[in-house]
């Protein structure tokens, strides 16, 4: 059996913008994990990708409307998208609880809870400062 990852908005962000330099390595990383394991997202996920690909000033060259549809496909057909349940809004508030979460953190924490449901123990991510401290998950990185 397959080991799970899940992935960070920014690894997508980053096998996507070939202006990063974080573009080659993320990529490379990328190959290894999808050849061994079984490689998830979020539809929140999904969503952040969207805003910072369509933002200019965060990216270089954002994407038409087109293409960031056509991505989203993409990104669909290639991981396993998980569903916010009440179940992930249940593990949300317990992180809360237990961690302090606030402001902008919570949107990470959500990442967790979706991950705890869905039995995913890797997080493929370079932010990892917005996961430090939380103990349910295993940091990937480069």
């Amino acid at each position: 059996m397959k080991d799970k990852v899940f992935l960070d908005t920014n690894i997508l962000v980053y096998l996507a913008n070939e202006d990063s330099s974080f573009h080659a390595v993320v990529k490379g990383k990328f190959k290894d994990l999808a050849a061994k394991s079984e490689l998830w997202i979020s539809r929140q996920v999904l969503r952040e990708y969207a805003v910072v690909m369509s933002r200019s000033g965060i990216i270089e060259k954002p994407l038409t409307s087109a293409e960031i549809v056509s991505d989203l496909t993409k990104w669909g057909t290639i991981c396993v998208v998980a569903d916010e349940t009440e179940e992930v809004t249940g593990f949300l508030k317990k992180l809360i609880q237990t961690y302090n979460i606030k402001g902008k953190r919570i949107h990470d924490a959500n990442i967790v809870a979706t991950m705890m449901v869905n039995t995913i123990a890797f997080l493929f991510t370079l932010n990892v400062d917005d996961f430090k401290g939380i103990k349910e998950v295993e940091l990937i990185t480069v």
